[in-house]
């Protein structure tokens, strides 16, 4: 087995402390459950599912509420304290404008289609979470949930292990949040998000593996043109060949814990007293093709630049909302979490999350307001989620892969102190790739951005929207091996038919 999680606490404004994962873990599947596991629940369903689609999705979750204004919907011209605060930018689609927070993404919103008229329905983060990804609008503050999310749910239809690839099926990639010695950074709960993704009553086999991307370690020293020398992110240092490229490649622990797997295994013979699930588990472990999917340091020091979002500056926030931006600080991981999100996706793992967090910006104590937030958080994602686009594109994944962009719900207008509060009734949400249909904006708002103006779409609608794109879902009734309930919400939304 491998060891799985270091707790400590971090709060959002609802007071629900985070998990900081520090490796992987017993494939984060619960007790009693292995990879052998997973192949007997693959095995016990139909082999044909003619109905699965060559796809994968990489849902990007922004945790802790997102607001419409400094991202996708900046209202030019609007009302005071309902348009964007750092104004707006002219995007590649004639018309349609981006908060100025997302220089890089308006660029390619040709690629992209944002839904302005999306809701949710629930005001707190923690029950508001776990209804977006399980569909269930029952499910409340700090409860259990009682329906599978919807990569888990994914994973039970298509069978926990890609019977093609070897690879496994669902895999949640949260941020990394260890603070280093002597630093900090402003980071939020992400574990309502992660409870939202489990199983439920499908059983722990469909739940998440939980992988974590590590963060550059330490401070490097480098000679700047004037030859004084500067503290640089390590990450940054190592891009620029300073340093072995060993020391690049921050691998994740389980490569190692393979390592010494493969070593065990074929000097001591002990493959040959093993049953057949579990040898084809070992394989999978074992597989040059998990393996490698796992190893960033695989990829070229120009795509590790181009991903790197470590160097943009995270601080704590001090009791009047503002950063302390003069004291220690620490980058963002959402760079490494969608490159690794990628390479899984490429190998074939069908529903990938990754979790960014804290999007919760009330100007409360410790808790920045919008301005602040804002500048710390939009940067990252505009540098990264653009840098996912360029990739699959060049590398010719656009249509296989779909990226989603969202949060569990959206801000309010602005109050005295600069902050936005939580609100349901409206919510960002943005698709690229897939093989759908991009470069527009389908729904509107209202005059103040704060509710839909046009017909409205609702978690139900999103979740059918992705599981079409995923399978047929009129073939998958007539597969008797899936639950109903499975087949009954599949069918249960509308589809954004703007897509298709």
């Amino acid at each position: 087995m491998l060891n799985i999680v270091s707790r400590t606490s971090n709060r959002m404004c609802d007071g629900f402390s985070r998990r900081d994962f520090l490796r992987i873990g017993t494939l984060g599947l619960g007790a009693g459950y292995s990879l052998a596991n997973l192949f007997q629940t693959s095995a016990s369903a139909k082999d044909s599912r003619a109905y699965l689609k060559d796809k994968s999705v990489v849902l990007l979750f922004l945790a802790g509420g997102p607001s419409q204004y400094e991202t996708f919907d900046p209202k030019p011209g609007g009302l005071e304290g309902f348009t964007s605060i750092n104004g707006h930018v002219q995007t590649s689609v004639p018309g349609v404008h981006f908060s100025a927070y997302l220089p890089k993404l308006a660029k390619l919103a040709d690629r992209l289609s944002v839904v302005r008229s999306f809701k949710t329905n629930h005001a707190e983060h923690s029950g508001a979470a776990k209804q977006f990804l399980t569909a269930d609008l029952t499910v409340q503050d700090g409860k259990p949930i009682v329906e599978p999310g919807l990569g888990a749910m994914y994973a039970r239809i298509a069978g926990p292990i890609n019977s093609k690839t070897g690879m496994i099926q669902h895999v949640a990639i949260p941020p990394t949040l260890r603070y280093l010695p002597q630093r900090a950074g402003f980071a939020g709960s992400f574990e309502a998000v992660t409870e939202g993704l489990q199983g439920a009553w499908l059983g722990a086999s469909t739940s998440p593996l939980q992988l974590l991307v590590k963060m550059a370690e330490g401070e490097a020293k480098v000679e700047t043109k004037k030859g004084q020398p500067e503290a640089v992110n390590p990450l940054l240092d190592n891009l620029q060949a300073h340093l072995p490229m060993n020391d690049l490649t921050d691998r994740l622990d389980l490569l190692k814990q393979l390592d010494g797997f493969n070593r065990v295994a074929d000097t001591t013979g002990g493959m040959d007293a093993i049953d057949a699930y579990n040898r084809m588990a070992i394989d999978v472990l074992r597989s040059d093709r998990v393996r490698k999917a796992l190893d960033l340091s695989l990829e070229s020091n120009r795509t590790l630049q181009a991903y790197d979002t470590e160097h943009f500056r995270n601080w704590n926030a001090d009791e009047n909302s503002k950063f302390l931006r003069n004291g220690p600080s620490i980058g963002f991981s959402l760079g490494r979490q969608m490159l690794l999100a990628r390479r899984l996706a490429e190998s074939g793992c069908g529903f990938v999350t990754v979790v960014s967090s804290n999007w919760d910006f009330h100007a409360r104590k410790n808790i920045p307001n919008m301005p602040e937030g804002m500048s710390a958080f939009g940067p990252p994602v505009d540098h990264a989620v653009s840098a996912f686009l360029e990739d699959i594109e060049q590398r010719g994944l656009s249509d296989k892969i779909l990226l989603v962009v969202t949060g569990e719900f959206g801000r309010s207008g602005l109050d005295k102190n600069a902050g936005r509060h939580h609100h349901p009734k409206i919510c960002p949400l943005v698709f690229a790739g897939g093989g759908l249909k991009h470069g527009q904006v389908i729904g509107r708002s209202n005059a103040r951005g704060s509710e839909p103006d046009s017909d409205p779409y609702v978690i139900d609608d999103l979740h059918a929207t992705i599981l079409n794109t995923m399978m047929d879902v009129s073939q998958l009734r007539l597969d008797d091996s899936i639950p109903p309930k499975l087949v009954d919400r599949a069918q249960r939304g509308r589809v954004i038919s703007e897509l298709f």
